[in-house]
């Protein structure tokens, strides 16, 4: 089974979201829930995720978050993630929904061109305006780098758009493929390798 994991680096623009639906399960975190519904979302900071669920999607939609509201809909983020970050929890989320073959689009972990903050809702509420500086992604690296090794039976492909940071990290992790964002639109369209 096929999963696509999105961050909300600027790379993940290139992609529309309704069309990864239809190829496969699609795994987001945060203010995605403004646009499109997913088959799972994670939101970890307390604002938006109090928001995500007033507003009715936890009701209708698979949500984790680490404290789930009353009578929201609402899950829990499981244990042996409880303290990571949103995009290494949709990571393990979809390990443990059985994709034997996972994507990550716009997990790019490092700055613009200009150095500033690099993010799909920069400007937006809850978000840091486009011109701050970039956020330290060293915690997400490590929470990446754990998730991954643990399913060494699963192949992950991390998709480097032109925002994408190429970080040594990870490449010691051997169940991790790095590929350019033409290849995997390739696959994408013709469903070859997908």
């Amino acid at each position: 089974m096929v999963a696509f994991v999105l961050g909300n680096g600027l790379s993940r623009l290139d992609y529309d979201i309704e069309y990864l639906k239809r190829r496969g399960k699609v795994y987001a975190c945060n203010a995605v829930f403004r646009t499109h519904e997913v088959d799972v979302l994670v939101a970890t900071d307390l604002p938006i995720a109090t928001e995500i669920q007033n507003t009715g999607y936890s009701k209708k939609n698979r949500f984790y978050t680490r404290r789930p509201l009353p009578e929201k809909g609402a899950l829990s983020v499981p244990k042996e993630v409880f303290g990571f970050s949103s995009g290494p929890i949709a990571v393990k989320l979809s390990v443990l929904d059985g994709n034997n073959q996972i994507y990550l689009l716009g997990f790019d972990m490092g700055p613009k061109a200009d150095g500033k903050f690099n993010n799909v809702y920069a400007d937006t509420q809850y978000y840091k305006p486009s011109y701050a500086p970039q956020t330290y992604a060293g915690n997400w690296t490590r929470q990446l780098c754990s998730v991954i090794n643990e399913s060494n039976h699963v192949k992950f492909f991390r998709v480097h758009g032109e925002t994408t940071e190429n970080l040594s990290d990870f490449d010691t992790v051997l169940n991790l493929n790095k590929i350019d964002s033409e290849t995997f639109k390739l696959r994408l369209n013709t469903g070859k390798d997908l």
